[in-house]
């Protein structure tokens, strides 16, 4: 009985999240240290959220997440990235942030991290990464995205970041990742893709990205990725969820991606 009343809390707690916009933090612990700190701090306006990410490279940290949801921009800053140097741009269309990804590439960063949000494409480049080559796609429709996915699989590519952005979804792919099998499942509700990812970790793989757009949630499933535990956390409101981010980190849980959706 007591059993069956905790399922029973934990799912209604899951369903009042149903239909809320609400921040969504993935964590997990590694059989090595992902990071030897972490600290998550929001914004209300872009040029206060550079300056805020200036301040933290100052500090010895990089940025490893970046979201804008809910009227804030919010970063999550890490230490003990491995990073060598680390850098992000901004422009207003895909076709004018395109160019500066491929300079980028030319000048050996990698892109970590891409966010859509007020009209303007940003993008976390970083080099000193892991990864050996780095591609994306973009496709207006979900479903034309899935055959690319499994066609970029075939040639040893790994999908390591999912973003959705003026009426189109954008998949960035990397090799040396050293992650194993991969794969993906879209819903077009947070308890169904809650539920799918339950069962993935059941399965043995762990969630390695969680994106929501145009009504639909994306997980990215993956093996070997090295870590012991994960964890998912979520909250609508934006204090509530640092509190929990707070406690994950108290607890050796790193972020390793935020999203946020309905």
């Amino acid at each position: 009985m007591k059993f069956l009343f905790v399922f029973v809390l934990f799912l209604t707690s899951l369903y009042a999240y149903e239909g809320h916009n609400k921040w969504i933090g993935v964590f997990a612990q590694s059989k090595s240290k992902l990071y030897t700190d972490q600290k998550i701090f929001g914004t209300l306006f872009w040029e206060d959220f550079r300056k805020l990410v200036k301040q933290n490279w100052k500090e010895g940290y990089d940025l490893t997440a970046i979201k804008y949801a809910n009227g804030k921009w919010v970063g999550v800053f890490s230490k003990g990235s491995g990073f060598k140097d680390e850098s992000f741009y901004s422009a207003g269309k895909w076709k004018h942030f395109r160019p500066i990804l491929l300079k980028r590439w030319k000048e050996g960063y990698d892109l970590m991290d891409i966010e859509y949000a007020l009209g303007k494409w940003v993008g976390v480049f970083a080099k000193g990464t892991k990864y050996t080559a780095e591609s994306y796609n973009t496709k207006n429709k979900w479903g034309d995205m899935e055959g690319v996915i499994k066609n970029r699989w075939k040639s040893g590519l790994k999908l390591i970041d999912v973003e959705q952005g003026e009426a189109k979804w954008i998949c960035v792919f990397a090799k040396g990742t050293g992650m194993g099998r991969q794969s993906f499942s879209s819903r077009g509700y947070w308890s169904q893709i809650y539920h799918k990812i339950d069962m993935m970790w059941k399965e043995g793989y762990d969630l390695t990205q969680l994106e929501y757009g145009i009504g639909k949630w994306i997980a990215v499933f993956s093996k070997d990725t090295g870590f012991k535990h994960q964890r998912l956390s979520f909250a609508e409101d934006f204090d509530v969820f640092v509190g929990k981010f707070n406690q994950n980190v108290k607890d050796g849980y790193y972020l390793i991606d935020l999203a946020n959706g309905w």
